[in-house]
């Protein structure tokens, strides 16, 4: 069985090196040897044929991790290790030559003065262009470094002093190999993401925050080279993932943290390493998002649980009319479209404000998202109130165990239609203002609020200016409500539609019917001597029931007729039904039906039993 971890060494001594330590270790790690030119070729034949995580010293990791997608950890060096061999070097010459190793000569060069030497730097580079970095210096008396580093500054006349890996830094390596799989069989059997996936970037720091670990798109975000990633601290790279020194201290992990990086903002998760036997920390594991990413799976998964009725129907295709004020509304209801403004329709009972509202929806950029429309005027405020914001469990008796989203969480991205705005209370119209100036919600019960993008569209049939001149509706509520405003004309006022609408009302109720159904010229001049206060609502009403009992293909006007003379009390003058009874008229008219009563006024039944309320009715 092939081992899940391989240890890549460069030459015999560190080989058997390893094995010396691994023979009192239980990991399941073998030792291969490759030299520099077959590195790239080895490190793939063995992630093939099972290695599941690779570790090499120093340039040999660098280039390792190049090659694969498996996490390669680097064999670390400390300073001391450096102070060593420079010490040595010291007795061969005064002018040393060093490769890489930044991270640990910052505090090395604090002494080279004490040493008496003239200290080289020089950067971490390929084999293949070590010869030319040593040609850019002159009368260097020693170089340190590492194994194939030493073998080609030999080939060059140069004296080597190699820097010794410490037995303790490979154990570390080996430790964090195993409790890297540890943690990873763990995230098998959770879901979480891995070390090399290729939609989450990830590094992996040691216990001092030093980088060991760094997938591909983590190296993109940070703007490093895999190659010179591993010589960095974390603070060096990316001190705004600040939570990492939290781990390491507390071994608490910390979720959902956002941290900024230059121009583009992360999600990251910061958590422990630790070993699993004893509960020792190995070092910290760090998962981070772009933030964008992260907002586009929020409104797949929106999406997704997303109902059929939350979605629109209509576009300004579905609606017809060719008069002139209906062109106008039409056009205008286009150009709102285009902007998130908030829009307040107006018109009757009956003239497709929620098309209107749906077609706005429907070509605006918003277009694939939520659509949810709520009748203001249909439920009691205790209830309208959970249904807008949500709860959370337990917030009141009688709500879910597990909570509810609310309906401007389940409109988020998209639009959310308040119709009959002018039915609701003075305690949810604050409510309401406090959602439209912060651009938030709290559910009930809940101490924080979630922030949402929506765009809001309302509707009424009441003269709300009047509302906020007796009191009844709050003037900055109004205000701000009426960004965009639009007017939906009734039906009397545009007539030359009435003909239009009714043929094609007919024609859809003719194909259900499976017979052909059409109006004498007699009864479309009926229809156009009647006020239609329900307007396109009673029109198609209308339609339905003619078409029922009509014997003939042809229907008549004495059909139509007597359906204006059934409904002809209904109409107001000016066509308002507001206008025309008081709630007490309407209470006698209808003999205390109360049903009857909010009919003939053109409200709800919700909102007559609010009207009773108030008057103390």
């Amino acid at each position: 069985m092939h081992s899940d971890i391989t240890f890549i060494a460069s030459d015999l001594l560190a080989a058997e090196k390893v094995q010396n330590i691994l023979r009192e270790s239980p990991a399941n790690c073998q030792v291969v040897l490759s030299n520099t030119q077959d590195l790239e070729e080895v490190s793939r034949s063995q992630v093939a044929q099972g290695a599941k995580v690779l570790i090499a010293f120093g340039m040999f990791a660098k280039i390792v991790r190049q090659s694969v997608d498996v996490p390669v950890i680097m064999v670390d060096l400390q300073a001391e290790d450096v102070m060593d061999a420079l010490l040595e070097a010291s007795k061969l010459g005064k002018r040393i030559a060093i490769f890489g190793f930044r991270r640990v000569l910052k505090d090395v060069f604090y002494v080279r003065d004490l040493l008496s030497i003239d200290l080289v730097w020089l950067p971490t580079v390929s084999p293949e262009k070590i010869p030319h970095e040593l040609e850019k210096v002159q009368d260097i008396d020693v170089l340190v470094g590492g194994y194939y580093q030493a073998r080609i500054a030999k080939q060059y006349g140069i004296p080597t002093v190699l820097i010794k890996t410490r037995d303790s830094e490979i154990r570390k390596a080996i430790s964090l190999a195993q409790s890297y799989l540890e943690k990873r069989q763990d995230e098998s059997e959770t879901g979480t993401p891995m070390m090399e996936s290729s939609i989450y970037a990830a590094i992996t720091v040691d216990c001092l925050g030093e980088i060991l670990m760094m997938n591909r798109l983590a190296s993109e975000y940070l703007k490093l080279d895999q190659l010179n990633a591993v010589a960095f601290s974390v603070d060096d790279v990316c001190p705004q993932f600040s939570r990492i020194a939290d781990v390491i201290s507390t071994r608490r992990p910390y979720l959902n943290q956002i941290a900024k990086l230059e121009d583009r903002i992360f999600l990251y998760h910061a958590e422990p390493i630790l070993r699993k036997r004893d509960g020792t920390l190995e070092g910290v594991s760090v998962i981070f998002q772009d933030v964008n990413t992260v907002m586009s799976s929020e409104v797949s998964i929106r999406r997704t649980l997303t109902t059929k009725e939350n979605q629109a129907v209509y576009s300004f295709d579905h609606i017809l009319g060719n008069s002139p004020c209906m062109t106008q509304a039409l056009r205008l209801a286009l150009r709102y479209s285009k902007v998130d403004e908030t829009v307040l329709i107006q018109g009757e009972t009956g003239v497709g404000k929620e098309m209107f509202a749906q077609g706005i929806h429907r070509a605006s950029r918003r277009r694939d998202m939520p659509f949810v429309a709520v009748n203001c005027a249909s439920l009691p405020e205790s209830i309208l109130e959970s249904e807008l914001f949500g709860y959370v469990k337990g917030a009141f008796t009688g709500a879910s165990r597990d909570g509810k989203r609310g309906l401007f969480e389940c409109a988020h991205t998209g639009t959310i239609f308040l119709d009959e705005i002018g039915e609701i209370s003075p305690s949810m119209q604050g409510k309401l203002l406090r959602v439209l100036q912060e651009h938030s919600i709290r559910r009930i019960g809940a101490e924080t609020p979630i922030p949402i993008d929506i765009r809001i569209i309302v509707a009424t049939n009441r003269d709300l200016v009047s509302m906020v001149r007796e009191g009844t509706f709050r003037a900055d509520l109004y205000f701000r409500i009426n960004v965009l405003g639009l007017c939906i004309p009734p039906l009397r006022q545009r007539q030359g539609d009435i003909i239009l609408l009714a043929d094609a009302f007919l024609s859809e109720t003719s194909e259900r019917a499976g017979r052909y159904l059409r109006f004498s010229s007699q009864a479309k001049a009926a229809m156009l001597r009647y006020d239609w206060p329900g307007n396109i609502r009673e029109l198609q009403n209308m339609v339905r029931r003619v078409s029922v009992i009509s014997d003939s293909d042809e229907i008549g006007p004495e059909l139509v007729e007597t359906y204006i003379q059934e409904n002809r009390g209904l109409s107001a003058v000016g066509g308002s039904l507001r206008s025309r009874y008081t709630l007490e008229e309407a209470l006698a008219l209808s003999g205390g039906n109360k049903l009857r009563a909010a009919e003939l006024l053109g409200i709800s039944r919700a909102t007559l039993y609010r009207m009773l309320e108030r008057k103390g009715m």
